[in-house]
Protein backbone atom coordinates (compact mmCIF):
# COMPACT_ATOMS: atom_id res chain seq x y z
CA UNK A 1 0.00 0.00 0.00
CA UNK A 2 2.36 2.50 1.02
CA UNK A 3 5.09 2.04 -1.94
CA UNK A 4 1.77 1.95 -4.64
CA UNK A 5 0.48 5.29 -3.02
CA UNK A 6 4.16 6.66 -2.90
CA UNK A 7 4.46 5.81 -6.70
CA UNK A 8 1.42 7.66 -7.09
CA UNK A 9 2.63 10.84 -5.42
CA UNK A 10 6.15 10.74 -7.22
CA UNK A 11 4.13 10.17 -10.87
CA UNK A 12 2.20 13.39 -10.10
CA UNK A 13 4.92 15.16 -8.43
CA UNK A 14 6.84 15.01 -11.74
CA UNK A 15 4.04 15.93 -13.86
CA UNK A 16 3.43 19.55 -14.90
CA UNK A 17 -0.48 19.55 -14.19
CA UNK A 18 0.31 18.11 -11.09
CA UNK A 19 -2.63 15.31 -11.26
CA UNK A 20 -2.32 11.70 -11.49
CA UNK A 21 -5.91 9.99 -13.15
CA UNK A 22 -7.79 13.62 -13.13
CA UNK A 23 -6.51 13.53 -8.93
CA UNK A 24 -4.98 16.96 -8.05
CA UNK A 25 -1.81 16.25 -5.76
CA UNK A 26 -3.77 18.21 -3.09
CA UNK A 27 -6.59 15.34 -2.84
CA UNK A 28 -3.65 13.03 -2.47
CA UNK A 29 -1.67 14.52 0.11
CA UNK A 30 -4.96 14.63 2.35
CA UNK A 31 -5.59 11.11 1.86
CA UNK A 32 -2.28 10.51 2.35
CA UNK A 33 -2.59 12.43 5.78
CA UNK A 34 -5.23 10.42 6.61
CA UNK A 35 -3.14 6.84 6.09
CA UNK A 36 -0.05 8.65 7.77
CA UNK A 37 -1.91 7.96 11.17
CA UNK A 38 -1.37 3.94 10.71
CA UNK A 39 1.93 3.03 12.20
CA UNK A 40 2.53 0.62 9.15
CA UNK A 41 2.22 3.80 6.19
CA UNK A 42 5.63 5.69 8.47
CA UNK A 43 7.54 2.38 9.09
CA UNK A 44 7.18 1.51 5.22
CA UNK A 45 8.41 4.56 4.40
CA UNK A 46 11.23 4.91 6.45
CA UNK A 47 12.09 1.58 5.34
CA UNK A 48 11.61 2.56 1.12
CA UNK A 49 13.44 6.07 1.96
CA UNK A 50 11.00 8.41 0.56
CA UNK A 51 11.00 10.75 3.04
CA UNK A 52 12.79 13.13 1.11
CA UNK A 53 9.91 13.30 -1.65
CA UNK A 54 7.78 14.54 1.19
CA UNK A 55 10.24 17.34 2.19
CA UNK A 56 10.58 18.13 -1.27
CA UNK A 57 6.97 18.92 -1.62
CA UNK A 58 6.72 20.79 1.84
CA UNK A 59 7.04 24.50 0.18
CA UNK A 60 4.22 23.91 -2.46
CA UNK A 61 2.16 22.06 -0.04
CA UNK A 62 1.91 22.88 3.69
CA UNK A 63 -0.16 19.84 4.55
CA UNK A 64 2.91 17.90 3.73
CA UNK A 65 3.85 19.07 7.34
CA UNK A 66 1.23 17.17 9.16
CA UNK A 67 2.00 14.34 7.67
CA UNK A 68 5.72 14.61 8.32
CA UNK A 69 4.58 15.16 11.63
CA UNK A 70 2.35 12.25 11.65
CA UNK A 71 5.53 10.32 10.47
CA UNK A 72 8.01 12.05 13.24
CA UNK A 73 6.75 9.57 15.86
CA UNK A 74 8.56 6.61 14.05
CA UNK A 75 11.90 6.32 15.40
CA UNK A 76 13.26 5.51 11.71
CA UNK A 77 11.81 8.58 10.29
CA UNK A 78 13.25 10.90 13.13
CA UNK A 79 16.88 9.42 12.20
CA UNK A 80 15.78 10.27 8.62
CA UNK A 81 14.95 13.94 9.69
CA UNK A 82 17.74 14.36 11.93
CA UNK A 83 20.59 13.34 8.99
CA UNK A 84 19.10 16.66 6.86
CA UNK A 85 20.66 19.55 8.39
CA UNK A 86 18.93 21.57 5.43
CA UNK A 87 15.39 20.24 5.95
CA UNK A 88 16.33 20.97 9.95
CA UNK A 89 17.59 24.75 9.87
CA UNK A 90 14.40 25.01 7.27
CA UNK A 91 12.14 23.47 10.25
CA UNK A 92 13.58 25.64 12.97
CA UNK A 93 13.40 28.82 10.85
CA UNK A 94 9.68 28.49 9.78
CA UNK A 95 9.19 27.80 12.95
CA UNK A 96 10.21 30.83 14.10
CA UNK A 97 8.85 32.92 11.15
CA UNK A 98 5.55 31.25 9.59
CA UNK A 99 2.33 32.76 10.02
CA UNK A 100 0.19 29.91 8.55
CA UNK A 101 -0.73 28.79 12.36
CA UNK A 102 -1.40 25.34 11.42
CA UNK A 103 1.76 25.02 9.30
CA UNK A 104 3.56 26.11 12.53
CA UNK A 105 1.84 23.99 14.70
CA UNK A 106 2.87 20.87 12.42
CA UNK A 107 6.26 22.04 12.38
CA UNK A 108 6.50 22.26 16.14
CA UNK A 109 5.41 18.97 16.40
CA UNK A 110 7.93 17.68 14.59
CA UNK A 111 10.26 19.49 16.09
CA UNK A 112 9.01 18.17 19.63
CA UNK A 113 9.34 14.92 18.21
CA UNK A 114 13.02 14.76 17.47
CA UNK A 115 13.62 16.52 20.90
CA UNK A 116 14.60 19.90 19.24
CA UNK A 117 11.74 21.94 20.47
CA UNK A 118 11.68 20.71 24.26
CA UNK A 119 14.28 23.87 25.50
CA UNK A 120 12.34 26.26 22.80
CA UNK A 121 9.14 26.00 24.56
CA UNK A 122 10.83 26.43 28.59
CA UNK A 123 12.36 29.75 26.89
CA UNK A 124 8.88 30.87 25.66
CA UNK A 125 7.01 30.11 28.61
CA UNK A 126 9.37 31.61 31.02
CA UNK A 127 9.34 34.99 29.01
CA UNK A 128 5.22 34.66 28.59
CA UNK A 129 4.34 37.22 31.04
CA UNK A 130 0.48 35.51 31.31
CA UNK A 131 -0.35 34.58 34.46
CA UNK A 132 -2.81 31.87 34.68
CA UNK A 133 -4.45 29.64 37.53
CA UNK A 134 -4.86 26.19 37.90
CA UNK A 135 -7.56 24.25 40.19
CA UNK A 136 -7.14 20.96 41.04
CA UNK A 137 -9.55 18.71 42.41
CA UNK A 138 -8.48 15.16 43.87
CA UNK A 139 -9.79 13.02 46.55
CA UNK A 140 -8.23 12.81 50.11
CA UNK A 141 -6.79 9.28 49.37
CA UNK A 142 -4.99 11.20 46.20
CA UNK A 143 -3.98 13.91 48.59
CA UNK A 144 0.28 13.24 48.44
CA UNK A 145 0.37 13.20 44.77
CA UNK A 146 -2.09 16.06 44.08
CA UNK A 147 0.64 18.17 46.71
CA UNK A 148 3.55 16.92 44.58
CA UNK A 149 2.19 18.14 41.63
CA UNK A 150 0.98 21.48 43.29
CA UNK A 151 4.25 21.74 44.34
CA UNK A 152 5.86 21.05 40.75
CA UNK A 153 3.19 23.74 39.28
CA UNK A 154 4.13 26.45 41.68
CA UNK A 155 7.71 25.46 40.95
CA UNK A 156 6.90 26.24 36.86
CA UNK A 157 5.53 29.79 37.46
CA UNK A 158 1.65 28.61 38.56
CA UNK A 159 -0.43 29.94 40.91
Amino acid sequence: MGNSYFAMLEQTWQQPSKTYKHLIVSVLLRAFLTLSKNDFIPQKTADSNKLCLLMEMCDDYPIVYDIIWAFSFNKDIQKQLRSNAPFMSKLIQLAKQSENEQMRKAIDGILWNLELNHENHLIDDKHNKKAFDIVISYSHKEKVACKQIYDELIEAGYR
